[in-house]
């Protein structure tokens, strides 16, 4: 079972993750989020919910990859986000909560 250790990845942005996700910024953020640089935002799937092999390649390069229960899988692959415990279904995709909140580095 693949865990992610947080700690290891402090300073990963999330843009490694740019060819699957997008990065969404929130519509609301704190005077204290502002004032320390920090914009929340989520991280939404590129793709579709039917789409296994984008899905697959995004989990393979991810360090905040974690299992989900066996229940909750739906990709008969292991390594897919739409296995991992981090995402969160929308109505046409799905987000993903484990990658960073905070502006990824785009250049």
């Amino acid at each position: 079972m693949k865990r992610c250790n947080h700690s290891q990845h402090q300073e990963f942005d999330g843009s490694i993750m740019t060819p699957w996700f997008t990065y969404e910024l929130s519509r609301q953020s704190t005077t204290a989020e502002t004032q320390n640089n920090i914009v929340a935002g989520r991280w939404l799937f590129r793709f579709d919910n039917h789409n296994l092999i984008q899905s697959r390649q995004a989990a393979a390069v991810c360090p905040y990859f974690i299992e989900d229960d066996e229940d909750e899988m739906i990709d008969d692959v292991l390594l897919s986000c739409f296995n991992c415990m981090q995402r969160r279904w929308l109505i046409d995709g799905f987000e993903c909560v484990g990658l960073p909140l905070n502006q990824p580095l785009v250049e």
